[in-house]
């Protein structure tokens, strides 16, 4: 089989996971760690974001927002920490 004979959304539609699956897997400690550990990609984004306006799109360096995004990904940084029993690096 070429890969030009395989129809993407088919492939996607067989492989994904259904919500009501997903659910039945969920315990509270699996939520909220799921929970901190989605907060963390978000905001290494959001902080990725405010970095690179200042470098890519011509816009001053915003040293406020920047240490809120950074407090933010802290915030669940140590969420994880602490759903995992692991001790802050430093």
């Amino acid at each position: 089989m070429k890969p030009s004979d395989i129809h993407y959304p088919t492939m996607v539609s067989a492989l994904i996971k259904p919500g009501a699956d997903i659910l039945k897997t969920l315990t509270d400690f699996r939520a909220d760690a799921w929970h901190m550990a989605t907060g963390v990609a978000g905001e290494a984004g959001e902080l990725l974001d405010a970095i690179q306006a200042s470098y890519f799109d011509g816009a001053p360096f915003d040293r406020v927002n920047v240490v809120e995004e950074m407090g933010d990904l802290e915030f669940y940084l140590e969420g994880v920490r602490q759903r995992y029993g692991l001790e802050r690096l430093s």
